[in-house]
């Protein structure tokens, strides 16, 4: 009697993992397909029109030395791009510091609204004459012909613009390798895919450009912890697409040791509050007929691959068919992981593979955790630099 109960609560759970994975499946399959083939460089006009760098910069008096000097850089090389540092909330030089480096400073002190997606509305706001604002973090570096690669994409005059975003080196912690290899998938592999299959670009944090038409018609109003996939939402409602520029490069740094735990819990919790949220409103747009809420759907249920793993290795309890589809779910996850890993080189894909079961594992252990910051009220924690801990050292 005990093993027919055990035996149903297994195949009760499977069959309810099966049904949670099954959309991930269906939009990871369509998504890796479309991403098979890089897209041809592009030629053509470039679009002279100014732009506005924006650098939301909470206490980077550390970091700023490093990577401003390059930015400033490549604005004067373009010739229509002014740098804006915004210090937010900042307890150290870093007003100073971008000051005496060059960069124009704003700086915004707001103890109840704090956070990266408060400062870029204060910052859109307070910075009304320009054609177009390009957001890059404080610890970012820009790849090698990156102004002439966007202007050939604002030629088009698109609502906005995702240009890839990659991590500057391989950080030394145990997770570095892997952690590029994810990165591969959803930073290059998802909005390429999107691209060619004609769908919104979602908007990675880093690396994305607004046109100020963009703004006034969708105000940029996204203060949660994952403000960007909050604004991408807005967006989509409202029908706006942002384009995808895959020979544009930022190279920005990835939080290592403690940093990656806060970072990736802060980032996956947010994930699941906003999937929460706007689920069912969405579900009822593309119902009622409307494109714009699928786009949205599909962005909000491809759940973390560590998470679609879990699913669908539960779901291979489910009865059949279920069973068999959570096979195939594998499939796809397995053909979407490979595709990630073919970019990294040969050492970096070793090294990755090597450490997949270990990173599971600390994944998993860091669910209570990501389910804490999926809260309505969960709070927005800066994740340290490498410059601050070194200089700590």
């Amino acid at each position: 009697m005990i093993a027919e109960v055990s035996l149903l609560l297994l195949q009760l759970a499977g069959f309810t993992a099966g049904l949670l994975a099954l959309p991930g499946t269906l939009i990871l399959w369509r998504w890796t397909w479309a991403a098979r083939r890089a897209p041809l460089p592009r030629s053509g006009a470039l679009n002279r029109e100014p732009i506005t760098m924006l650098v939301p910069a909470h206490n980077e008096a550390a970091t700023l030395p490093l990577i401003l000097p390059g930015l400033l850089a490549a604005a004067r090389q373009d010739g229509a791009c002014r740098v804006v540092v915004i210090a937010d909330n900042c307890t150290d030089t870093t007003a100073m510091v971008a000051r005496g480096l060059g960069a124009e400073v704003m700086e915004r002190n707001d103890p109840v609204l704090r956070g990266k997606g408060h400062a870029l509305a204060w910052a859109f706001a307070s910075v009304p004459d320009s054609f177009w604002y390009l957001v890059i973090d404080a610890d970012t570096r820009l790849g090698e012909g990156f102004f002439a690669a966007l202007r050939r994409v604002l030629a088009d005059a698109p609502a906005g613009v995702q240009v890839r975003y990659l991590p500057q080196t391989i950080s030394q912690d145990w997770q570095g390798p892997l952690r590029h290899w994810a990165l591969q998938g959803f930073n290059t592999l998802r909005p390429r895919a999107r691209a060619q299959l004609g769908e919104p670009v979602g908007i990675l944090g880093n690396g994305f450009v607004l046109a100020a038409s963009t703004l006034q018609q969708v105000p940029y109003r996204a203060g949660s912890i994952v403000e960007d996939l909050e604004y991408q939402l807005a967006l989509t409602r409202a029908g706006l697409r942002l384009a995808w520029c895959e020979d544009a490069i930022v190279y920005g740094e990835m939080p290592a040791g403690e940093g990656a735990k806060v970072q990736r819990c802060r980032w996956e919790g947010g994930r699941l509050a906003l999937l929460r949220q706007q689920c069912l409103p969405q579900l009822r747009r593309w119902l009622a007929g409307d494109a714009c809420g699928r786009h949205a759907l599909e962005e909000l249920l491809l759940l973390p691959l560590s998470l679609q793993l879990l699913l669908l290795t539960v779901a291979l309890f489910a009865p059949a068919p279920l069973h068999w589809l959570a096979i195939a779910g594998l499939l796809v996850l397995a053909a979407h992981a490979l595709q990630a890993l073919s970019a990294l080189p040969w050492p970096q894909q070793l090294a990755a593979v090597r450490i997949l079961p270990r990173y599971l594992c600390w994944k998993l252990a860091r669910l209570p955790e990501t389910l804490r910051q999926s809260r309505r009220n969960a709070a927005w924690i800066r994740s340290s630099r490498q410059a601050e801990q070194k200089s700590a050292d």
